[in-house]
C-alpha cells in the first residue's frame, strides 16, 4: 500500500473546501459563540456568578478579534502562558508548533496560508482560550446545549437503534457466523453514516438523525468510498481470546454518539471484544466532538427513559462501572497536528494505540492521512 504523504488541505486554494472552511464556515461557527453567549449573558451569570455575566464581555471580545483575524488573514497568535490547573494544558504544544512553521517557512503561520487541519484546530484552541482565561467559565462548554439538542431531537433513531440492538442481542446464541457477520457490519455502518450529524459541517447549525437510519442503509451503502469490512470481519473473529482490546476514537456526541455505543454493545455481547478504551477530548472541539461529560450525560440522560433505550443505557452504565469500558482522555486529540506526528508528540497514547488487538477512528480523515487508512470512509 501506497502511504507516502499526501499534500496537504490548503485554503490558499480558492474554492476549495479548505478555502470555503475559513471564509465561510469558521467565521459562522464563531459568530454563533459569539452571539450565545452575548445572549445567555444574564443566564450565566446567574448559573455561574456574577463574575461570569462581565466574562462574558471579555470572552466576547476576545473571540471578536479572532474573527477579525481570521477575516482579514492576519497570522496566528501564540497561546496565552500554561494552564498549571488544567490537567490537559497543551499551550506549549501549539506554540511549538507556531514556531516550527516560523522556522520552516520563514513567516507566521496565516489562516489562509496554514493548512486547513492547523487552522481549523487553532480556533477552538483560541475559543478554549477565551473561556479558560475568565475564571468562572473556565470549565464551560459554549456548544453543549447544541450537542444535547442534537441527541433529544434524534428521540425516534435511537428508539429505532436500541430496540434493533435489543432484538439483536437477544438473539445471539441462535445465529450462525453468517447471520452475525451480516448484522454487526450493519452495525459498523450505522456508526459509519452518524458522522452525518457532524454539527461543525453544519456550521453549528441543527443536524440531526430524524428518522430510523437502518431503513436507508442500502441507498447509503452506495456512497461508501472504501469498505474493506469482509477484512474487519475476519480480523474480529480471528482474534485470542485474550486479546479482543478495542480502541474507539470517538467523534461527534449525540446521535452518532449512540450508534458507537451501540455497536460496541453488539461486539462486546457477541464476545468479539472483552475491553473497550474509549478516547474523548478534552475541550470544546469541532462544535459537537464528545467530551467525557458529554459520553457520561448522555448514559445518565438515556437511562431515565422507558423501554429499550434506558435498557441499553442501564447496560453501559454497567460496563462502565465494572471496568469492560475505560475512558482515557488525552491532549493530544486537540493539538493540531496529524496522526503522523502521534509517535513524537504523543509517545505514550501511540504506545497505548499499539497494544489494542483493534482501532476504530471515528474523526475525520484529514487527521489519518500518512498514518494507517480507514477501514471504512465515507462521503456524505
Amino acid at each position: 500500500m501506497d502511504v507516502s504523504p499526501l499534500p496537504v488541505l490548503s485554503p490558499s486554494n480558492i474554492g476549495s473546501f479548505a478555502y470555503l472552511t475559513i471564509k465561510d464556515r469558521l467565521p459562522v461557527i464563531l459568530t454563533r459563540v459569539i452571539d450565545y453567549l452575548y445572549r445567555e449573558r444574564i443566564s450565566l451569570g446567574l448559573k455561574y456568578g456574577e463574575a461570569a455575566q462581565e466574562g462574558c464581555k471579555e470572552v466576547v471580545s476576545r473571540l471578536s478579534q479572532m474573527k477579525n483575524e481570521m477575516q482579514t488573514n492576519k497570522d496566528f497568535q501564540l497561546l496565552s502562558s500554561p494552564q498549571p490547573n488544567n490537567p490537559f494544558d497543551d499551550s506549549e504544544i501549539w506554540n511549538q508548533q507556531f514556531e516550527s512553521y516560523v522556522s520552516m517557512y520563514g513567516v507566521s503561520p496565516k489562516w489562509f496560508a496554514a493548512s486547513w487541519l492547523y487552522a481549523e484546530c487553532y480556533m477552538y484552541a483560541r475559543i478554549h482560550e477565551a473561556l479558560y482565561l475568565c475564571d468562572p467559565l473556565r470549565d464551560f462548554d459554549p456548544f453543549e446545549e447544541q450537542k444535547q439538542k442534537s441527541l433529544v431531537d434524534s428521540q425516534i433513531a435511537v428508539e429505532a437503534l436500541t430496540e434493533k440492538v435489543l432484538t439483536v442481542c437477544s438473539a445471539l446464541s441462535s445465529y450462525t457466523q453468517d447471520q452475525l457477520k451480516q448484522h454487526v457490519l450493519k452495525f459498523f455502518e450505522v456508526s459509519l453514516w452518524g458522522n452525518k450529524c457532524d454539527l461543525s459541517i453544519s456550521s453549528g447549525g441543527d443536524c440531526c438523525q430524524a428518522e430510523d437510519l437502518f431503513s436507508s442503509l442500502d441507498k447509503l451503502r452506495n456512497n461508501i468510498i472504501v469498505n474493506d469490512s469482509n477484512t474487519l470481519w475476519q480480523l474480529l473473529i480471528s482474534l485470542p481470546e485474550d486479546q479482543r482490546d478495542i480502541a474507539l476514537v470517538l467523534d461527534n456526541a449525540g446521535f452518532e454518539l449512540i450508534s458507537d455505543l451501540c455497536l460496541m454493545t453488539i461486539l462486546m455481547e457477541a464476545g468479539l471484544t472483552t475491553s473497550l478504551t474509549l478516547y474523548p477530548k478534552t475541550r470544546p472541539w469541532f462544535v459537537s466532538d464528545a467530551l467525557e461529560k458529554d459520553l457520561r450525560w448522555t448514559v445518565d440522560k438515556l437511562r431515565s427513559n422507558s423501554g429499550s433505550i434506558g435498557q441499553i443505557a442501564t447496560k453501559w452504565s454497567s460496563y462502565l462501572s465494572d471496568g469492560r469500558w475505560k475512558i482515557c482522555n488525552n491532549k493530544f486529540w486537540t493539538t493540531g497536528y496529524n496522526y503522523a506526528k502521534m509517535s513524537k508528540i504523543s509517545p505514550d497514547l501511540y504506545s497505548q494505540l499499539s497494544k489494542a488487538s483493534l482501532i476504530i477512528f471515528k474523526i475525520s480523515i484529514s487527521p489519518l492521512l500518512n498514518w494507517v487508512p480507514d477501514v471504512l470512509s465515507h462521503s456524505a
